[in-house]
């Protein structure tokens, strides 16, 4: 039972030293990180701006787990580590996009960190990875907590602000 206990301590101080390391690493540095609050956009921009994100989401998910039409992603999934940091890598590259696009608070930021570590530790593992990859679909998940943020946040409309200025030239 001890060597159990000592087992996950280990794990745990691993995964929490790799979500400072990726934290620090790709998510502090960024100097192209936006300035906008999602309250800022109105409810057109948001729309699109997910759309956009949602689409490139979709697409290197589908890209990087296993399929069965034999591609250039398919061959790279069959070497161990190089498909496996190859997803990791662009998942990091996604978020980096997220970051471009919405300010976002720590909570959310975290959560996104969370998920991309859990794909790296998933995914190393070489048959269990592939399978893993397609079921977790980490860009998928980081983009419904991105969506399911951005949209509960009400906007601070131009949109909003014009219907009421329209209303009141009514009135």
């Amino acid at each position: 039972m001890d060597s159990l206990q000592q087992v996950f301590s280990v794990v745990s101080a691993v995964y929490t030293a790799l979500l400072s390391v990726v934290r620090s690493v790709f998510l502090s540095s960024m100097t192209t990180r936006s300035i906008r609050d999602p309250a800022s956009y109105t409810a057109s921009e948001k729309k699109e701006t997910l759309r956009g994100l949602h689409r490139q989401a979709r697409r290197l998910d589908k890209k990087w787990s296993l399929s069965c039409k034999p591609d250039e992603y398919f061959l790279l999934n069959m070497i161990p580590i190089l498909g496996d940091s190859m997803s990791t890598i662009l998942a990091i590259k996604y978020l980096r996009e997220i970051h471009r696009s919405f300010a976002l608070p720590p909570e959310i930021e975290n959560k996104f960190v969370k998920n991309v570590v859990i794909h790296a530790g998933g995914s190393i593992v070489p048959l269990v990875g592939w399978l893993f990859r397609r079921v977790f679909g980490v860009n998928m998940r980081n983009y419904r907590i991105l969506e399911k943020y951005v949209m509960s946040v009400d906007s601070d409309s131009r949109e909003s602000i014009e219907a009421d200025s329209v209303t009141g030239l009514i009135n």
